[in-house]
């Protein structure tokens, strides 16, 4: 029986993940699951799933609301060095603040399965050195990055050098087939053909924003060349990645479009939920960087600046989407002024420059918060 936790327990991925253990039960130990602020919604879970322990990850909570609570694990103990390796720690913890926590899960995972696209951009090399020092195996959980390494691991014999190309397949969102409008309204821009996500990732994929993130995730986690990653829109969402070799085969890798199943392949169960390919109709289009213009300044990004402008484009497209969400801005505006910070001075004088540390990918996500961008 293997060891399992999970944090972020209460988002998408933590509510999938514990869909998945609750029908694979005698296969794992449930040591902990998490939230971040709602300790009433957790306690519900606890009950339904009996987790050894439950920890609320918000340093900021005022501790005496659960302190006579004996399933509470406070942080500090949670890394405790003389602990056990857990098994499998499957981190669906959300934004920023999910960075320290998820250098710190390193230290106690043997298998951590991650989504969290800050932590993976703003990580970068350092977040990958720190999971080989701590003898963890990172196992990304986005479908997209899931198939490349599913690929990898499967073709091992087979070099970056014999790749052409590794195409990450876009469903174009809810505004492909249609008249992009500059003052676009949100109920439009929610209504992903797809796939059921929060506001924020689902702006993201209307924009293909979204895509351009998950370039630079495959360019950190898989060590590709910036010119050798490009986008293509496939709308059924059935195909996340091609692989295209010098000597012209391609591998596309597809699978039903649910996060079900890289999350239980991950933990190595087989799920029965299969893609039916016999009426499936397919077609790859390259994005039009007049309509979509965020992918124009993606690839700059990837060809010619260094991860630090990974981390710029992060922070500045998230501000800009919740600027939108609050109806600050209009919807064009999200990639009018995302191309323009990359004008700035300010900004300019850092796109060539690279972080250390954890505390200089903090500083630089500080700045980046910072920066004048309307």
């Amino acid at each position: 029986m293997d060891t399992l936790a999970i944090f972020g327990s209460t988002g998408s991925i933590g509510k999938t993940s514990l869909k998945i253990y609750k029908k694979n039960k005698k296969k794992f130990n449930l040591l902990y699951l998490s939230a971040h602020n709602n300790y009433s919604k957790l306690k519900i879970l606890e009950k339904k799933f009996n987790p050894k322990k439950i920890i609320l990850t918000n340093k900021k909570l005022n501790q005496s609301i659960f302190l006579n609570d004996k399933k509470i694990i406070l942080e500090k103990n949670l890394f405790d060095k003389n602990k056990k390796k857990i098994d499998y720690v499957i981190s669906g913890v959300s934004g920023y603040e999910a960075i320290e926590f998820n250098f710190k899960l390193l230290k106690i995972a043997k298998n951590l399965l991650i989504a969290n696209k800050e932590t993976i951009i703003c990580g970068g090399h350092i977040f990958l050195k720190e999971a080989k020092k701590y003898g963890c195996n990172l196992i990304p959980i986005d479908s997209e990055h899931y198939c490349i390494n599913y690929f990898f691991d499967s073709f091992k014999k087979i070099n970056i050098n014999e790749i052409e190309k590794v195409y990450l397949i876009a469903s174009g969102g809810p505004l492909l087939n249609k008249i992009i409008k500059y003052n676009e309204k949100l109920k439009n821009v929610l209504k992903h053909p797809n796939w059921k996500m929060g506001k924020k990732i689902t702006i993201d994929s209307s924009n293909l924003a979204n895509k351009i993130l998950e370039l630079f995730e495959a360019k950190i986690l898989f060590n590709i060349p910036g010119k050798k990653l490009e986008i293509l829109i496939e709308p059924t969402s059935s195909t996340h990645a091609i692989i295209k070799l010098n000597n012209g085969l391609l591998f596309p890798i597809m699978h039903k479009p649910e996060m079900e199943i890289p999350i239980s392949n991950s933990l190595k169960i087989y799920t029965k939920k299969k893609l039916n390919i016999k009426n499936l109709k397919i077609s790859f289009i390259t994005p039009d960087s007049n309509k979509f213009p965020i992918v124009k300044l993606g690839y700059k990004i990837l060809k010619e600046y260094s991860y630090v402008a990974m981390i710029f484009f992060t922070v500045i497209n998230e501000r800009l989407a919740k600027m939108y969400l609050k109806n600050e801005i209009k919807y064009g505006d999200i990639p009018f002024f995302l191309v323009k910070a990359f004008n700035n001075k300010t900004l300019k004088k850092y796109l060539k420059k690279s972080a250390k540390n954890i505390s200089g990918i903090l500083k630089i996500i500080n700045i980046a918060h910072k920066v004048k961008i309307t």
